[in-house]
């Protein structure tokens, strides 16, 4: 699966599970504006995490990735690796940093 679909599929899980509860945002950049900043980053609570999304290709961490990961941890922003489209991984790791947000499905309109 590639990252995009992967990356896509944990959006949409956080916009369903915990709707008015946690923001999932996209942080796609252009190439040449905060290079490797993580892929994703969850609002709720109060607080901030980051994590980075790789795919089953075999890609670890690049320099610019761990650049970035050292800054986050260095203000006390929690941020995680989820390799190998490890989808239940990242449902993890939400349910371990958001556990007072009841999980709760979109309305039907």
């Amino acid at each position: 699966m590639r990252e995009t679909v992967f990356q896509d599929k944990c959006l949409r899980w956080v916009k369903e599970k915990f709707w008015g509860k946690l923001l999932a945002v996209n942080n796609h950049g252009d190439g040449y504006s905060n290079k490797g900043f993580p892929d994703v980053t969850v609002y709720g609570n109060g607080k901030a995490i980051v994590i980075e999304l790789k795919s089953d290709s075999g890609y670890t961490l690049q320099e610019d990735q761990i650049i970035w990961r050292n800054r986050f941890l260095n203000v006390g922003t929690p941020h995680y690796v989820i390799e190998n489209n490890d989808f239940e991984k990242f449902k993890q790791v939400i349910r371990k940093e958001f556990p007072d947000e009841t999980a709760q499905r979109l309305p039907n309109t």
